[in-house]
């Protein structure tokens, strides 16, 4: 346990070097990607249709967003943390972490396949149970960093 906790802390703070100090050069598509979810990121903190959520964390606040014309609802949590921007991002980029991996199962993840494709972008594809009699889901994402000048990372 102590080792592994340790080995994901190894894993981060190599992550947190990248992000500090290496800069990145990105696709064309990784840039349109990043410019489209900061579009759709900013609608939704406009938008005044949302509901509030209870959080089961007194210091998250929590709402739930569905703008007209898409096809699914977006969450937006917000808490203050006690870390550097870039150890937040390496934080939910690491996504192979031995605790994540120990965690999956109260998720109903009964697999994850993470691939690299560069520091700043990954594939992770999971597989969940459902229940209900109902047959296993895949869900494929891509998920990219970026640090934009001024030190915010999206």
């Amino acid at each position: 346990q102590k080792l592994d906790l340790e080995s994901d802390q190894v894993a981060i703070d190599r992550l947190v070097k990248i992000i500090r100090n290496e800069k990145q050069e990105y696709e064309e598509k990784e840039n349109r990607a990043i410019k489209d979810a900061k579009k759709f990121h900013e609608k939704c903190k406009a938008s005044a249709s949302f509901k509030v959520l209870r959080s089961s964390d007194s210091k998250v606040e929590m709402k739930i967003i569905h703008l007209n014309g898409e096809g699914l609802a977006t969450g937006i949590a917000k808490a203050v943390v006690d870390a550097s921007v870039e150890e937040c991002a390496a934080e939910r980029f690491h996504l192979e972490s031995r605790k994540k991996k120990g965690e999956m199962k109260k998720e109903g993840i009964t697999q994850l396949v993470v691939k690299k494709i560069n520091d700043h972008s990954v594939y992770y594809i999971t597989t969940r149970e459902l229940g209900y009699g109902l047959n296993p889901r895949e869900g494929r994402s891509k998920v990219t960093w970026m640090k934009e000048e001024g030190g915010k990372v999206i």
